[in-house]
């Protein structure tokens, strides 16, 4: 995987619902920017990290949101599954709690997948009743977490 693929550049994402709303951009594993015919099913591994860098809450969703990176075979990375292989699959899902939500939070979640579908791309959604109030935030795949982390660091007591 190269290094720090961009994702989302300050997206916001307004009253999200449990459907979620696809990041920005997405990446296609399986072809080149001329459309050549790349390897498929593709191994992939790395990072998706994501910094929220403003956030608004007016109401509900006391659930809290969910970052999650997907891969499918369609560029809306949410097609129905069907049990036949069919559809999308989460690859790796963080849950971020309405407590801990605040700007400049700053969340890495790691993801392997031996058998990559063609597309590969993030998606935040609540987590179960609508969000409403506003999340902006950028992200980006990445080969490592990002550094310097104060959210996820122990405290001594």
């Amino acid at each position: 995987m190269r290094e720090n693929m961009l994702l989302s550049d300050a997206q916001a994402t307004v009253n999200e619902d449990s459907t979620g709303t696809i990041f920005t951009n997405y990446l296609d594993l399986e072809k080149d920017s001329a459309a050549n015919a790349l390897v498929t099913d593709e191994m992939i591994m790395g990072y998706l990290n994501v910094v929220l860098t403003a956030y608004s809450y007016t109401a509900d969703g006391t659930e809290g949101v969910k970052f999650e990176v997907r891969t499918d075979d369609a560029v809306t990375l949410a097609t129905a599954k069907d049990g036949a292989g069919v559809g999308y699959i989460v690859l790796a899902a963080k849950e971020i709690p309405l407590e801990r939500i605040e700007a400049g939070m700053k969340i890495s979640i790691p993801f392997l997948e031996p058998v990559a579908k063609r597309y590969l791309g993030g998606f935040v959604l609540a987590t179960s009743t609508t969000f409403n109030g506003t999340i902006t935030f950028d992200a980006w795949f990445d080969n490592k977490p990002i550094s310097g982390n104060e959210s996820i660091q122990k405290v001594p007591s």
